[in-house]
């Protein structure tokens, strides 16, 4: 077995684990995680939605990669096997020959840190870059104070610098609990926990423990307004049926309502995707060796990464093994994601209204959007009424192209890169037009897959002659 130079993105459990075999079969590894990200970065909601409210400790950098090391005991076992481990390191593209780039060579990742640029080259890539926060829309959602479930947790236990004392949950899932247990640990008093269905959906043992903990849980219930002047001092609620209403005080609100699959690196490469439905998101197709449709490029999720037969497959793959197409089963998923958000997307628009904003980049309301409104600098409407919606008699053909409602209103071409809205904005369309999910072709992705300064992946190494003569270049190209 000859070593192979494998490049893993993300340093999720998975990620860590299938990097250590890899390692230890002989391979040269290099490890690429975003964590512990540079405050600006943050501040963009990606990977996970922090909101405006970021605690000014994260600028200690120095405290904040001692956390980050000390939360997470894999890095370091990485670390000690010998793997490139590159930590604070954002993966913002990849490359290959393709029909459109027909001279990259050798795959090769672009990587940047907060001073430095590397095209790192890889006979293969494992993509291992775990979930996204789901945060739909309500009144107040822009208020320095609301965020993500998943972000809550990394300010709480991975960067260890959560500053909130009065928390508001929103949701009753499994991550919703982590959130509340998380919480209760640090010292922070839960104020409730809001649900729009009957139940708790994490179960009788979560119903048992929010009791035994005095927290209050407001079933039949949604948000409709986090409320404060310059950060969030409380959150009203108000019943499905509209004849209940309750007013929280807190400081924080955490939507922990889902998680969503990361799947920007591979929609972006192009690997050929399939929409799953228990998942709410569009996946990587990938064979029972973990192989997408890219060869040499692996796909390993959360729900298939603690599994030793999908790692050893993939590294198999890697190291030679014949090739074998078939689609990889997923397993089920105890908790479908589809349906709880669009109970809460539901109840939200019904008791919210269609004048809250959908989009906070491009400032863009819920009606504006289903109206498929032109962006209000223009100071033009439509001429005539339009629909999303694509007639075709091909059955196969995607009812409603999201690429199209994003350019003729903006939504999702914002700064954040549509990492807010564009998974509520699939889900609106879904619902006020009557279509399914899969059959909505998602919004594009494209490299830099996060916001970047350019000026670290600009080329330095330009001769004095083309210092001296770039502006002759249209003129030169002209004539020839």
């Amino acid at each position: 077995m000859s070593s192979r130079r494998i490049v893993v993105v993300g340093a999720s459990e998975a990620g860590c684990q299938i990097a250590l075999e890899a390692q230890a079969a002989g391979h040269q590894v290099t490890l690429v995680d975003e964590h512990p990200q540079a405050m600006k970065d943050m501040s963009f909601d990606a990977p996970w939605f922090y909101g405006a409210a970021l605690p000014a400790a994260l600028m200690n950098d120095n405290s904040i990669a001692q956390s980050v090391l000390e939360a997470s005991p894999q890095l370091m076992e990485c670390l000690e096997a010998g793997i490139d481990l590159r930590v604070s390191t954002i993966l913002w593209g990849a490359f290959r020959n393709g029909p459109n780039c027909v001279h990259v060579g050798t795959p090769r990742v672009g990587l940047v840190t907060r001073e430095d640029n590397e095209m790192l080259e890889h006979d293969a890539l494992i993509i291992t870059t775990g979930v996204r926060d789901f945060v739909p829309s309500f009144k107040g959602w822009e208020l320095p104070g609301v965020l993500g479930g998943k972000a809550a947790l990394a300010l709480i236990d991975l960067y260890q610098v959560f500053e909130g004392e009065r928390l508001l949950v929103l949701g009753s899932s499994e991550l919703a609990m982590r959130v509340v247990r998380a919480a209760l640990a640090r010292g922070v008093t839960v104020t409730g926990v809001v649900e729009p269905g009957d139940s708790v959906v994490a179960g009788p043992e979560a119903t048992q423990f929010l009791a035994e903990h005095n927290i209050p849980v407001h079933l039949g219930h949604v948000i409709s307004e986090a409320t404060g002047k310059t950060e969030v001092k409380g959150a009203k609620l108000v019943s499905l049926d509209g004849k209940e209403s309750a007013e929280i005080a807190c400081d924080t609100i955490a939507v922990a309502i889902a998680t969503l699959p990361n799947i920007e690196l591979p929609a972006a490469m192009g690997c050929r995707m399939r929409y799953e439905p228990a998942l709410a998101s569009w996946l990587p197709e990938i064979s029972v060796q973990g192989e997408t449709s890219l060869d040499g490029v692996f796909w390993l999720a959360a729900a298939t990464g603690a599994d030793e037969a999908m790692r050893s497959a993939i590294l198999a793959r890697i190291d030679g093994a014949a090739e074998d197409r078939r689609p990889a089963p997923l397993p089920e998923p105890a908790f479908n994601a589809t349906d709880y958000i669009k109970r809460w997307i539901r109840a939200l628009h019904e008791t919210g209204g269609d004048d809250v904003i959908l989009c906070q980049c491009e400032t863009v309301s819920r009606a504006e959007f289903c109206g498929i409104t032109p962006p209000r600098y223009l100071e033009k409407g439509l001429r005539h009424p339009q629909t999303p919606l694509v007639h075709s008699d091909d059955n196969s053909a995607p009812c409603l192209n999201q690429d199209f409602v994003k350019r003729m209103t903006r939504v999702s071409m914002g700064h954040c890169q549509g990492k807010r809205c564009r998974d509520e904005a699939a889900f609106t369309l879904s619902q006020r037009f009557g279509i399914g999910l899969e059959t909505i072709r998602p919004a594009s992705y494209r490299f830099p897959l996060r916001p970047i300064d350019l000026g670290l992946i600009a080329d330095n190494d330009e001769t004095d002659e083309i210092r001296l003569n770039w502006q002759m270049w249209p003129y030169e190209t002209r004539q020839s």
